[in-house]
């Protein structure tokens, strides 16, 4: 009776370490991601880096890729559209041009000290076109600057990088669409033009809550 019972305690114990083992995994963000913005101005062009880049992935479990890991986990959930939302978090001041002027008047435009976050949370997307090396993703979402809120629209790239998914865009926006005064310097004399482009370049693996890392080199 005693054998019989230690059988089955083992044979509990032996299912519930293979479900352990099969439950989806979750989205990390990986080194080498980034996200930076450039325009011009009457003088020059300028370049705008993230230092501190906040990334959550939220996905449907139903649809992780059965038996998969890293890179085909990735590219298999993201193929089934199980990536429900994607949210994006960068602080107004981690914005650094390594122009301490340029610096100022940007925080300044863009209302920091009320509004010290810049936000993204992507609602949906489709699948476009696909060749062996990359995929083509038509997203949309919503952008909260300066306190104002609109709905964008953006193409990406996915490409297959090893265990990881880099994933692409450059997203061309006016600043006066949410509010924000061109900045100027120097009394006027140096104006920046309103269009910017922001530029994403995210590194997604898969990993598990343990094992998120979130940051940028």
């Amino acid at each position: 009776m005693k054998r019989i019972l230690a059988t089955l305690v083992l044979a509990a114990l032996g299912g519930t370490a293979s479900l352990a083992q099969a439950a989806p995994g979750e989205l990390t963000l990986r080194a080498g991601s980034k996200l930076w913005l450039t325009g011009s101005s009457t003088v020059h062009d300028y370049s705008s880096q993230a230092s501190n880049l906040d990334v959550a992935f939220r996905c449907d479990p139903a649809l992780w890729p059965a038996g998969a890991t890293g890179g085909d986990a990735v590219e298999g959930l993201i193929h089934a559209k199980g990536v429900t939302a994607i949210d994006v978090v960068v602080p107004v001041t981690g914005l650094k041009s390594g122009k301490d002027g340029l610096d100022r008047n940007m925080y300044k435009a863009l209302l920091a000290p009320q509004h010290p976050e810049i936000r993204f949370t992507m609602a949906g997307y489709e699948m476009g076109a696909a060749n062996d090396s990359a995929g083509t993703i038509e997203a949309r979402g919503m952008l909260k600057v300066a306190g104002v809120e609109r709905e964008i629209l953006m193409s990406a790239t996915a490409r297959r990088e090893g265990e990881t998914v880099r994933l692409r865009c450059d997203v061309p926006l006016l600043m006066t669409q949410f509010g924000i005064k061109p900045p100027k310097m120097m009394l006027g004399a140096i104006r920046t033009s309103d269009k910017v482009v922001v530029h994403i370049d995210l590194v997604i693996g898969a990993g598990s809550a343990a094992a998120a890392t979130t940051g940028t080199e």
